[in-house]
């Protein structure tokens, strides 16, 4: 039996006005901005970077497949447009990780569709070293104000590793509500 959690819809803001915090790895990854030839290599991770804590969505949105195309119409958007980047994570030649930034008007900024990294590579700071990447990005470009483009979810009474990772880098939680009930 399948069992029904409560899905929470949660808001941050992070102020480029102060100090991005300091973060050192030990890792033998690289953090770059994704180039067009990239695209290929993306779509093979896109989904299942965000599993298994978005599974819930993927079933949402009607099965991997029709996920996997939603997200990478996010990709392909950003790899489209100089005011937006993705930032990939680079191990042995294989991309592991990434995040999306896009910069606004009047000194705004967003991290789109969050940080995801694959299962198998999570819980070394890579997911750190991403959007610490993202936001001194916009930092550099003028952004003063960053949100994410769309909430990240978590569940009730549970803060997920992306909500931690959002804290511990400087993010303020702007809203917080019930989104719905899930399946998992």
């Amino acid at each position: 039996m399948k069992n029904k959690l409560t899905v929470r819809n949660i808001g941050f803001l992070w102020d480029l006005g102060e100090p991005l915090p300091k973060f050192g790895s030990k890792n033998k990854v690289a953090i770059r901005a994704a180039m067009p030839k990239d695209r290929g290599r993306l779509r093979k991770i896109v989904l299942e970077a965000y599993l298994p804590d978005w599974l819930w969505w993927v079933r949402k949105t009607g099965g991997k497949e029709r996920a996997r195309a939603d997200l990478m119409s996010y990709v392909n958007e950003f790899l489209g447009d100089r005011e937006r980047r993705i930032f990939v994570a680079e191990e042995g030649g294989k991309i592991i990780g990434f995040s999306g930034a896009a910069k606004h008007d009047r000194g705004t900024g967003t991290i789109g569709y969050g940080v995801a990294v694959l299962p198998g590579f999570r819980k070394r700071g890579i997911g750190s070293m991403l959007l610490l990447a993202a936001l001194d990005w916009l930092k550099k470009s003028g952004v003063r104000f960053v949100t994410l483009e769309e909430e990240t979810f978590g569940f009730a009474n549970k803060d997920s590793p992306a909500i931690i990772l959002y804290k511990s880098l400087g993010g303020k939680i702007i809203s917080d509500q019930i989104f719905s009930q899930a399946r998992v």
